[in-house]
Parts: structure tokens; sequence; C-alpha cells
């Protein structure tokens, strides 16, 4: 009786095993079951196109303006230079950086004593020999008077007229007002001016200096003064032949008219820039002085057929948004330059507008609503 018992209970272990890997299997696969989705009954909603604004350009001649920054130079500097050498006893108020003198003002004077006693020297020679001319002229004169008496209806001789120690102290007579000349001149030239009105662009002489022949000062002529500007290569071709270009120069807190008189020949070797030269306008008055920050603006050749965008038009890569059929399309156009007023492109096919501002998800055909730039 036993081993029924015992068969029976081990079929119900074995049952008892089945099920229960039976109810593991069933969770897993409902754990992995894929969700439905709860139904949303709630509308919806269509999409509306977003309104962008947009401007249809006019073709027409647009210019440029280039824009370029300089410095203000003397257009002839002029080495103050004594003609003697001494000790600086005098010196004008008028002779320091950015000081103004008048034509013969002394803006300098050198210790004139060693040169008036030269001077002094030079006459008494002079004194001398004019002198002993007399009394060869007299002699000769005397002489002259007593061979005729002696020999009536005689010519007189060459020795006994003394002409040749007359000529010789008549070479000395002139070498004499020679020397005096000289020393008058560098008398003269211990007082130093200029032979015109002008400003003073660097000084170095005091009281009690020793000076030689060698440069004191840099001046300039009053009004002779430009504005030297470096252009880029592109902007020089844009603007062709610059010289005689109408131009505005700002320079020390002041605007003034100006024109372009040249550009520089070749191109500067480490920046590969050229230079323009622009001159001032007649009648303007207190010019800035050189070494002065200016900022130059040329108005260049118009372009034929052009459009000019505001800023807000451009897009990356200098590109547009148009919009044609209701939908958003990109454009590149040909950049000529750009203004002070805006973008300045060759004319294109605009469609029905050109996109200002900033549009939300913007991408090509994109359905967007046009809206004139005046009409919001």
């Amino acid at each position: 009786m036993a081993e029924p018992v015992e068969e029976a209970r081990s079929w119900l272990g074995w049952l008892q095993v089945g099920v229960v890997v039976l109810v593991v299997l069933v969770g897993i696969y409902f754990a992995r079951a894929p969700q439905v989705p709860e139904y949303d009954d709630t509308p919806v909603r269509g999409a509306e196109a977003p309104t962008v604004t947009v401007l249809q350009p006019t073709a027409g001649a647009q210019s440029l303006t280039v824009s370029l920054t300089g410095g203000v130079d003397a257009g002839e500097r002029v080495r103050v230079q004594p003609g003697s050498s001494g000790q600086v006893v005098e010196v004008s108020p008028s002779l320091r950086s950015g000081g103004t003198f008048r034509a013969g003002e002394t803006l300098l004077r050198i210790d004139p004593t060693d040169f008036e006693l030269r001077l002094d020297r030079a006459r008494g020679n002079l004194d001398a020999a004019q002198g002993r001319l007399r009394k060869q002229r007299d002699k000769g004169a005397y002489d002259s008077a007593q061979f005729r008496r002696a020999n009536p209806g005689q010519d007189v001789p060459p020795s006994v007229a003394r002409l040749g120690p007359i000529q010789r102290f008549e070479g000395r007579v002139r070498a004499m007002e020679a020397d005096v000349k000289l020393a008058e001149s560098r008398l003269a030239d211990t007082r130093v001016s200029m032979p015109f009105n002008g400003t003073v662009i660097i000084a170095s002489v005091a009281v009690g200096e020793r000076v030689g022949p060698g440069p004191v000062a840099t001046v300039f002529r009053t009004g002779d003064v430009e504005v030297r500007a470096p252009i880029a290569a592109g902007d020089l071709a844009y603007l062709d032949d610059p010289r005689g270009r109408a131009a505005t120069v700002w320079a020390g807190g002041r605007r003034f008219d100006a024109v372009v008189t040249q550009q520089s020949p070749v191109l500067a070797p480490k920046t590969r820039l050229a230079a323009l030269f622009l001159d001032f306008a007649e009648g303007a008055d207190e010019l800035p002085m050189p070494g002065t920050f200016a900022r130059v603006t040329i108005r260049g050749p118009a372009f034929d057929n052009a459009f000019l965008l505001p800023d807000t038009a451009h897009r990356t890569d200098d590109s547009v948004w148009i919009v044609r059929d209701g939908k958003l399309e990109r454009v590149v156009p040909r950049t000529l330059g750009r203004t002070d007023e805006g973008w300045v492109v060759a004319a294109f096919d605009a469609g029905e507008g050109v996109v200002v501002g900033a549009v939300p998800d913007e991408q090509p055909g994109l359905a967007v609503a046009a809206v004139a730039a005046g009409d919001r």
C-alpha cells in the first residue's frame, strides 16, 4: 500500500512545479507585450502659416561709400637749421611743438659776437686794400703827368702809369668786398627765421645750447596739410581712378570737405595696401595738426540695376528669403558692397517680396503669409 501513496505524492509535486512555471511564463509575456495608448478624443487643430514681413525692392543706380582710416600729415616738412654755429642766446616762444609763427619772425638767435668781429675785420681789410689802390692810382696819375711833360706827344708806358699794380690792388679790393659780404651773411645767419607763416611740428633747442648747422626744428607752412589713408586693392579697384573724387574727412572732432589728389604708385610690402592722399577744401580754417587720426568716406561710382536691402534681410551665407507662391525660397544674390544705408546687391527676381526680420522655423518650402512692410 505504501508504493501507490508515494507515487501519488510524486505526481502532485510535479504538477505544482508545472503550475508555477506556467504562471511565470504568462507574467513574462504580458510584461513585454506592447501597451495600447489611450484614445485621445481631443480634436487636432490645423497649423496656421506664420506671417512674415516682405518688401519689394526697386532696382536702380546705387553707389557705395568707401570708408577708410588714416592720419593727417604735413604736405611738406621743412627743417629749421641755423646757417652758423654757436651758442643760442634767444629762443622764440613760438619755437615749440604746436607753436605758430609769422613770416620773418625771429625764431632763434645765436650769439653774434664772433661774427660781428669777423665782419669788422673784413671791413678793415677792405678799407686797407682800397687805400693801397688809391695810392697806386695817385702815383700812376702823377708819373703819367710827369712823363707827358717831359715827352710831349708820346704815349705813356703802362709801367709808368702803374697799370699792373693798379689791377693787382683792384683784385684785392674785390676779394675784400666779397669777404665783407660773406661776413655780413654769416652774421645774418645768427638770426633764424622762415619766409612763410607756419606751425612747428617738433623743436629741440634751448638757450645756452651750442648748435651747429644741423636741424633744430621741423615746421610746415600754414594750411599745407593733407590726409593719408591706406586703402585695400579691392576698394581701389572699385573707385577706379580716385583722383578728383570728393571726400569727407572727420578729424579732431570736426568735419571737413576734401578731395583725393593722388594715390601711391605701389602697394606697401607688408600690408599690401595702397594709399590715397587728400587735400582739404580751400577756405577751411583751423585745420587739424599733423598726427591727428582721420576717418575718410569717399562716394564711389554707381552700380546700375542694383537693390539696396536693409540689414534685416541678410541671412547666413549672404542669402535672403523671398516668398514665391506663398512659400519661402532661398536666394543668394551677388553682393556689390555695403553702405551705411544697407546692403547693395545685384537685382534679382524677388517674387512676392524679400523677407525682412526673423521667421520662426525658417526653411525652404515653408508656407507663410506675406505682409508688405508698410502694412504691419
